[in-house]
């Protein structure tokens, strides 16, 4: 018998509390789950999965008549996540009339910039889903192409179709959705693929001014295979990639283990 009560939602970003993104997807949320925000105080962006032990972490409620809770960290994504399915989840929610237990979903986003192909190694935003997936619970990251904000309602109408058609409960444990949105208007886009990631590194290069030195870049969009999300995010259609934990590369593995079979480390 499938369990009655409304899902509960952890929503995080990597933008800052503040942000009207995502503040506009947990306003969105609210009426389909119970629905907890932890966000960094402060933008967090490129700081990937980084997370804080030297230290320890301001948490404050900040008041919210939205429908949901907001919680501010002076912390990382990852740092937000953790604290709320690690914590939270089982000391907090009962404090909020849920009783503890866990978060069903967590929503990353929607992240101000592309976090596709390499962009999500280095993504705050990915790194929120990913400690989800830590945890074993179904995380989705959510991100747009650009600052514009044309298809910001796509991404929101895509997140809260994931959560009343159960598609969040279609992740596998070990893994997370990577969500990206083109850099499109509403009529020129082009609907949804799924996809690999793309490994096309950025055309980094750094200029000298002022005795400091400044890192800059954009992707060969162009170069990527055709069935990547690079490429089809810059061909106007939103990706969905899935994305494992674990790394482990099984080839590799094979090679290492005939390597110590014949007595290669003595």
């Amino acid at each position: 018998m499938q369990d009655a009560r409304k899902p509960r939602i952890l929503v995080a970003n990597d933008d800052g509390v503040g942000s009207a993104n995502m503040h506009a997807l947990a306003g969105a949320l609210s009426p389909f789950g119970e629905v907890f925000v932890f966000a960094p105080k402060t933008e967090q962006s490129g700081i990937s999965h980084a997370f804080t032990v030297r230290r320890g972490l301001h948490v404050e409620k900040i008041p919210c008549a939205d429908g949901y809770s907001v919680f501010s960290m002076d912390g990382t994504p990852a740092d937000c996540v953790k604290f709320a399915l690690g914590h939270y989840a089982a000391h907090g929610l009962s404090t909020e009339g849920g009783g503890p237990g866990t978060f069903d979903v967590c929503f990353s986003g929607v992240n101000v910039g592309e976090n596709s192909g390499v962009s999500s190694l280095y993504s705050g935003t990915v790194a929120g889903a990913r400690e989800a997936a830590l945890w074993g619970v179904p995380g989705i990251a959510l991100s747009l192409r650009g600052t514009g904000d044309a298809l910001l309602q796509t991404a929101i109408d895509f997140a809260v179709k994931a959560v009343k058609d159960g598609w969040f409960r279609q992740i596998p444990a070990g893994v997370f959705w990577n969500v990206n949105f083109p850099k499109a208007t509403a009529e020129s886009f082009k609907g949804f693929k799924a996809t690999k990631m793309a490994l096309g590194m950025f055309t980094d290069h750094y200029s000298h001014e002022g005795g400091m030195w400044q890192l800059d870049g954009d992707k060969l969009w162009d170069k990527q295979p055709v069935d990547s999300d690079d490429y089809l995010l810059d061909q106007g259609f939103a990706t969905i990639t899935p994305h494992r934990i674990d790394q482990t590369d099984e080839k590799g593995l094979e090679v290492i283990n005939e390597m110590l079979a014949g007595g290669a480390c003595g």
